[in-house]
């Protein structure tokens, strides 16, 4: 249990970490879909909402630990292409349904909607790394 723990948090902290990278990343690249942020479907930035974006990195390192513990078999291969497989699985089993969902109930572009399909894998990636490397 202990073990698990740890690498959720670790997981964690580490897409955290890389989440906040790739925002500033984007503001700085991709100016014009930062300001489709101002679009009002998205809510105003409060104190009220704006832990759950801090939260957000440790809730989906527990889903995707649960994720991993029941399917690491299924994976096989290097640390790295095992972290790659369980990205490319979410990606497509969780987070492809939900934005064509998005993008057709909500006013916002393709571009954005793909760049939160990198977004998620990118961040699937970095905590099947760390389940792949811990559990080694």
């Amino acid at each position: 249990m202990k073990k698990n723990i740890t690498a959720i948090l670790l997981a964690g902290f580490l897409v955290l970490i890389v989440s906040m990278g790739m925002l500033y990343i984007a503001i700085f690249f991709f100016p014009n879909l930062m300001e489709e942020y101002y679009n009002a479907v998205f809510r105003a930035s409060s104190f009220e909402t704006d832990w759950l974006f801090y939260a957000h990195p440790f809730v989906l390192s527990a889903a995707l630990k649960w994720f991993w513990e029941r399917y690491k078999d299924l994976f096989t291969g290097s640390a790295w292409l095992r972290a790659l497989e369980v990205a490319i699985v979410y990606g497509v089993v969780a987070m492809l349904p939900v934005l064509w969902l998005t993008f057709s109930a909500i006013d916002i572009s393709l571009f954005m909607i793909s760049t939160w399909l990198v977004y998620g894998i990118i961040q699937a990636f970095i905590a099947g790394t760390v389940f792949a490397k811990l559990s080694t």
